[in-house]
């Protein structure tokens, strides 16, 4: 468990928050990069927190004091720095991450618990397929700064409008397609499928990335492997989310 300050707070886009947590209780984080992903704890303003925190006593007063959970992808970690990244989809106070990255200030704690393991890209992969919407948009960049210099990849990326792009730097040899929701309901819409579908895609030895919202991730995978005859083994999704319940 980690208890860490916040150092930064910035708007990536309209809509995306980073925040920015660092200090020496970071040295030992050990990142991986890619997807790799923590778990914050929101406890209430008032919680008397037991000390020292550690993930034992946290659990231990779980009977009467357990907090909200969501899990976030590491963004950025800079182990020189001693800083991690969280990048943050805003939607008002719909979800207690949205709701804690509107109002968060430089010197406020951040615990958290991880890292998860990080998805390693095939290096014997001849081109890659990643896909998602904006909650995907920190792992898919994360992906993107590691793969092999040249290697071809083709990039979906589902965001409400145009506002959202963002730069996603690589040394791949990168196309990047991004799919606008323009007005639709997140996750009541199909345009990143259809996206896909309408692409021309890599063929050969082609692994895939599948994060965002359950049922496009379903609907996606589906397409490749019973259309495309992609193998399934090399056909990765997650689900990041579901429409209609709360999440980030």
């Amino acid at each position: 468990m980690w208890r860490v300050p916040v150092a930064r707070v910035a708007r990536v886009t309209p809509r995306m928050a980073r925040i920015t947590v660092a200090g020496p209780e970071l040295a030992d984080f050990d990142g991986a990069g890619t997807d790799q992903n923590v778990m914050l704890y929101f406890y209430p303003p008032d919680a008397m927190l037991p000390e020292p925190l550690t993930l034992e006593s946290a659990r231990a007063q779980w009977s009467h004091q357990r907090p909200l959970t969501r899990t976030y992808t590491v963004a950025r970690h800079d182990p020189v720095a001693h800083e991690i990244d969280f990048d943050v989809v805003l939607h008002g106070d719909a979800g207690p991450a949205s709701a804690w990255a509107s109002r968060v200030a430089v010197g406020d704690p951040v615990i958290f618990v991880g890292p998860s393991p990080a998805y390693v890209p095939d290096p014997d992969a001849e081109s890659y397929l990643l896909a998602g919407d904006e909650t995907a948009l920190p792992a898919i960049a994360s992906i993107l700064r590691v793969l092999r210099p040249g290697v071809p990849v083709r990039v979906f990326v589902e965001v409400a409008d145009s506002t959202e792009e963002q730069p996603l730097p690589t040394e791949a040899d990168a196309e990047v397609t991004w799919v606008h929701r323009d007005g639709a309901e997140a996750g009541r819409s199909d345009v990143l499928e259809r996206a896909v579908r309408a692409a021309s895609l890599p063929t050969g030895w082609v692994e895939v990335w599948l994060a965002g919202e359950r049922a496009a991730m379903v609907a996606i995978r589906a397409f490749l492997l019973d259309e495309r005859g992609f193998a399934r083994s090399a056909v990765r999704p997650t689900t990041y989310w579901r429409h209609g319940e709360t999440g980030n």
